[in-house]
């Protein structure tokens, strides 16, 4: 995304909304982490953010699409739960950026 003002230039990078939408699902009680393997599961075990496979996509009219794989706690309801990441995540960054949100993909991956 990128947006003139009197200032200069800002520019959103597509990381920036895979961070935000990274921290906004691991937010969720029930939520265990992010999937996407083992790079992504050992920078949680040591507090580093990688959201490697956490997808994002800012289109030509500037909506944002994400894509994130989840892994949720034994016992939660998985559809209730991956929906409670989609609506948190789109406020969460049209929120923080100001970008409006065409569509959340939670791909449910794992069960602890």
């Amino acid at each position: 995304m990128l947006e003139r003002n009197e200032l200069g230039v800002v520019k959103i990078s597509r990381q920036v909304i895979a961070g935000i939408a990274s921290r906004s699902a691991r937010e969720i009680k029930g939520v265990q982490g992010i999937g996407g393997g083992f790079l992504n599961r050992m920078g949680h075990i040591f507090g580093i953010d990688s959201f490697q496979s956490v997808k994002s996509e800012i289109l030509t009219n500037g909506e944002v699409i994400v894509s994130i794989p989840i892994i949720i706690e034994y016992g939660k309801e998985v559809s209730s739960m991956a929906q409670e990441v989609q609506e948190k995540i789109r406020k969460d960054i049209e929120e923080l950026t100001g970008l409006e949100v065409a569509r959340v993909d939670v791909r449910v991956e794992e069960v602890k």
